[in-house]
C-alpha cells in the first residue's frame, strides 16, 4: 500500500457524487462510516444532568449524505456504507456519551442510538461472495482458467438472485476486490414498510424474519450453485451475513489492504477485472454514479410478490397475495408467542404453589424440582464472560463496533470479527451462518457439544452444556423431577426417576459421580449405586431437601430380590448366617469405597491446583524480570535525557546552584519590594 493521505483525501473528494447518489432510497437514508469504525456524529451539549453523570457529549448515527464532509474529514483509507435504508428519524436520536480512552470505545449513558428493525424501509437480500482464501492473494493475476470459473460461478449466483426477485433487472453487483457483493433491489421491501406502517411490532417481526429467511435461502442457493458449476466451491466461499446494519464497501472505496478500488459489475455480462487505484478516471466515476442511481431508483417494488412467494413458500400457496401471507404469518407468530407465555406462566404458578408448600425448605440446596430454576440461572449468566474466556480465540477484536466482536474458537474466521455479543439481549450471534443463542449454546460450541452455531441445542445436548457451565464455576441448581412431576411424553412420574436420584446423590454430595458402577439389568447395562446404604442416604438427603421421591429404602433382607434390585439400581450384598457382623463389614467396605473415590478426586484436584500455582509462579517471575528490564531502560533514558539537556545548556546547572546558595532573604528580595 503506497497511497498518501493527501491522495486518498482527494480521491474521496472526487468520488463524492457517487455517495450522494447512493445515500437515499425514496428519501430514506443509509449510514456511512469511515474505516469501519465511525458510526456516530458527536457534539458537546448542555444537558447538566448528563454532564454531571460523566457524559459530556451526545451522539447519533452518521448519515452518508448530510454527514459526508465530516466522514471525509476523518477518513484514513476505506469508506463503508450500510446495506439497508432507514427512516430519517433513526438519524435524529441523540444520546449522551463519552469516549473511553483506555478501552478505545464510546460509552453510552443508556443504549446506543443504533437503528433497529422498526427503522428499516428498503432492505435488500445481500451477500458477500468471497474468493476462496487460497486464491485471494492472486487477485489481479488469476490464470485464465480460474478467472473463467470465477465468472461462471458469479453468474450462477446472480441467476439465484434473479429467481428470488423474479427478474435479473433487480440484481446488482460490485467487485469488492476480495470478492463480490450481490444485491437485490432495496426498494422491493418498501411495500412492506408501507403496509405495516401503523404496526411497529409487525414491521419488526417481518423485517427480522426477512433477513433470516433471505440469508437461509441464499445458503441453500450456494449448495445449488456448487452442484451446478463444477469447481465453484473451490474458488468462491460466500458469507451470507446480511443484517439490519451490515457494512460494505461502496463503489470507488479503497480496499484496506490493496491499492485497488470497488467497481460496478454488469450483471448481464459478468467480467471479473481488478481495478487498481491508478486506473480511476472520470469515466469510472460516471459509471459508479450510474450504478448508484440504478441501485437506489424506485422501480422494482413489484418484486415483493416474488420475494414473499419464495421466502414464505409454506404459506404463500394457501393464501391470496403477499399481504395476506405476511398477515397470517404474523398472527401465527403472535399466537405461538402467547402460547409459550401461557405455558411459562402456568409452570411458574405450579412452581410458586410448590414453593409455598415447601415453606423455604428448598433454600440453600443445590437441587430443584423446577426446570425453570435451571433456565433462569442459565439466562442470568453474563454471556460476555463465556465469549471472552471460553468461546473465543480473541475477544473484542474491533472495539469501535457497537457490539463486541470476537473470533470464534469452534471455526476459522478470516476477519476475526464474524461473531458478536449482544450485551443488551445477553445473546451471541454468528454472522457466517446467521444464527446464535444464549450462554448454554455458546458453551456448547466452546466445548465441542455443538460444532455449528446454526445447530439446535436441545435434549441431552442442552443438559450437557449446563453441566459444562457448572464445571466452569457457575451456580446452577440440578433439576431433579419429583414424584408426580410431568413427563416429557405427557404422563407423570409415579416416583422420582432413578436417573434423577443418581443426580441428586452427586449434587447433595452423598456419592461422587465416578463412584457409580455398571450393573446389568433387564434392559441392559446401567449405572447403579455402589451399595444400598448410599442409596438410602440419598433418599434421606432428598427428603431433607423437601422433595418427594416415593421410593422405599432398601434393607439387607431385601437384597435377594433380584427384580427389585434392578428396578432400584443398587448392588445386592449377600447376607449369610454370620448375621450382623457381615452387614457391618459390608457397610464398612461401601464406606471405604466411597472414601477412596473421594480421596482420588481430591488428590486429582489438588494436583491440578498445584500445577496451576506453579504456572502462576513462573508467570510472576517472568513479569518481575520484565519489570526490572523496563525500569532499567527507563532509568537509562532519563539519565541520557538529563545529559542531553545539560549539553544543550551547560550554564543552567551553575545558575541553579548559585541561586540555591543565596540566603532565603536574598531570594525573597528578588520578588518582593519593601517600602522604605
Amino acid at each position: 500500500m503506497t497511497l498518501s493521505n493527501s491522495v486518498i483525501s482527494e480521491h474521496y473528494r472526487r468520488a463524492k457524487p457517487v455517495y450522494e447518489a447512493l445515500a437515499t432510497v425514496d428519501d430514506y437514508p443509509t449510514i456511512g462510516l469511515n474505516d469501519f469504525v465511525g458510526w456516530y456524529i458527536k457534539r458537546d451539549h448542555d444537558d447538566v444532568e448528563a454532564i454531571k453523570a460523566g457524559y459530556p457529549q451526545r451522539g447519533r448515527v452518521t448519515r452518508l449524505d448530510r454527514d459526508y464532509d465530516e466522514i471525509h474529514g476523518r477518513l484514513e483509507r476505506t469508506l463503508y456504507a450500510v446495506t439497508t435504508y432507514k427512516t430519517p428519524t433513526a438519524f435524529q436520536r441523540w444520546e449522551p456519551c463519552r469516549y473511553d480512552e483506555s478501552e478505545g470505545m464510546t460509552v453510552w449513558q443508556d443504549e446506543p442510538p443504533t437503528p433497529g428493525y422498526t427503522d428499516l424501509q428498503a432492505v435488500p437480500a445481500w451477500g458477500d461472495i468471497d474468493l476462496a482464501d487460497d486464491i485471494k492473494p492472486q487477485r489481479g493475476d488469476l490464470d485464465a482458467e480460474t478467472k473463467q470459473l470465477v465468472e461462471e460461478t458469479l453468474d450462477a449466483y446472480i441467476d439465484e438472485y434473479a429467481t428470488l426477485y423474479g427478474t435479473r433487472d433487480a440484481v446488482y453487483a460490485l467487485d469488492s476486490v476480495g470478492g463480490v457483493y450481490v444485491f437485490g433491489a432495496p426498494e422491493a421491501t418498501l411495500p412492506i414498510a408501507d403496509h405495516f406502517s401503523d404496526d411497529p411490532d409487525a414491521l419488526e417481526r417481518v423485517f427480522d424474519e426477512f433477513l433470516d429467511r433471505s440469508n437461509a435461502w441464499l445458503q441453500q442457493a450456494e449448495a445449488r450453485v456448487n452442484e451446478r458449476v463444477d469447481g465453484a466451491g473451490e474458488v468462491i466461499q460466500p458469507d451470507w451475513v446480511n443484517n439490519k446494519n451490515r457494512q460494505y464497501k461502496p463503489p470507488l472505496s479503497i480496499h484496506a489492504n490493496h491499492d485497488a478500488v470497488v467497481t460496478p459489475i454488469a450483471t448481464d455480462d459478468v467480467r471479473y477485472e481488478l481495478c487498481p487505484f491508478e486506473a480511476v478516471d472520470d469515466k469510472l466515476v460516471e459509471e459508479a454514479i450510474t450504478w448508484a442511481n440504478d441501485l437506489t431508483r424506485v422501480e422494482h417494488t413489484g418484486c415483493i410478490e416474488s420475494l414473499v412467494a419464495t421466502l414464505w413458500s409454506d404459506l404463500y400457496e394457501d393464501h391470496d397475495g403477499w399481504q395476506t401471507t405476511l398477515e397470517v404469518w404474523i398472527e401465527a407468530e403472535r399466537e405461538r408467542e402467547q402460547e409459550r407465555q401461557r405455558k411459562r406462566e402456568a409452570a411458574l404458578q405450579r412452581r410458586q404453589e410448590r414453593l409455598d408448600e415447601l415453606d423455604g425448605t428448598l433454600e440453600g440446596h443445590p437441587i430443584t424440582p423446577f426446570k425453570e430454576d435451571v433456565y433462569e440461572a442459565v439466562e442470568n449468566i453474563d454471556i460476555t464472560e463465556i465469549a471472552r474466556h471460553y468461546a473465543s480465540d480473541a475477544y473484542d477484536t474491533d472495539p469501535n463496533q457497537p457490539r463486541p466482536q470476537f473470533d470464534p474458537c469452534w471455526r476459522h474466521s478470516e476477519s476475526g470479527q464474524s461473531c458478536f455479543v449482544d450485551e443488551q439481549a445477553n445473546t451471541f450471534g454468528d454472522s457466517k451462518v446467521n444464527a446464535g443463542g444464549g450462554s448454554a449454546k455458546l458453551m456448547a460450541l466452546a466445548t465441542g457439544i455443538l460444532s455449528d452455531a446454526d445447530a439446535d441445542l436441545d435434549g441431552e445436548d442442552y443438559w450437557a452444556a449446563v453441566d459444562e457451565l457448572r464445571s466452569a464455576g457457575y451456580d446452577i441448581p440440578v433439576w431433579v423431577p419429583e414424584a408426580g412431576a410431568d413427563r416429557v411424553d405427557g404422563g407423570t412420574y409415579d416416583q422420582m426417576p432413578f436417573w434423577a436420584v443418581r443426580k441428586a446423590a452427586v449434587a447433595l454430595e452423598v456419592c461422587p459421580e465416578d463412584a457409580f458402577v455398571d450393573r446389568e439389568g433387564k434392559d441392559g447395562t446401567y449405572e447403579g449405586f455402589p451399595g444400598y446404604e448410599t442409596y438410602n442416604e440419598t433418599l434421606a438427603a432428598i427428603e431433607a431437601a423437601g422433595l418427594k421421591h416415593r421410593r422405599e429404602p432398601v434393607t439387607p433382607d431385601e437384597e435377594t430380590e433380584d427384580k427389585e434390585q434392578h428396578k432400584q439400581g443398587i448392588k445386592g450384598i449377600s447376607i449369610d448366617n454370620e448375621g450382623s457382623s457381615n452387614i457391618d463389614r459390608a457397610h464398612l467396605r461401601e464406606k471405604n469405597r466411597l472414601l477412596l473415590t473421594k480421596v482420588e478426586h481430591l488428590e486429582a484436584e489438588l494436583s491440578e491446583k498445584t500445577d496451576r500455582i506453579e504456572e502462576l509462579r513462573a508467570e510472576v517471575e517472568r513479569l518481575r524480570s520484565e519489570l526490572i528490564t523496563v525500569r532499567s531502560e527507563r532509568d537509562r533514558l532519563e539519565v541520557a535525557l538529563k545529559d542531553r539537556e545539560f549539553e544543550q545548556n551547560p550554564d543552567q546547572g551553575t545558575e541553579t546552584k548559585t541561586a540555591d546558595s543565596r540566603s532565603a532573604l536574598d531570594r525573597a528580595k528578588q520578588f518582593v519590594l519593601f517600602d522604605r
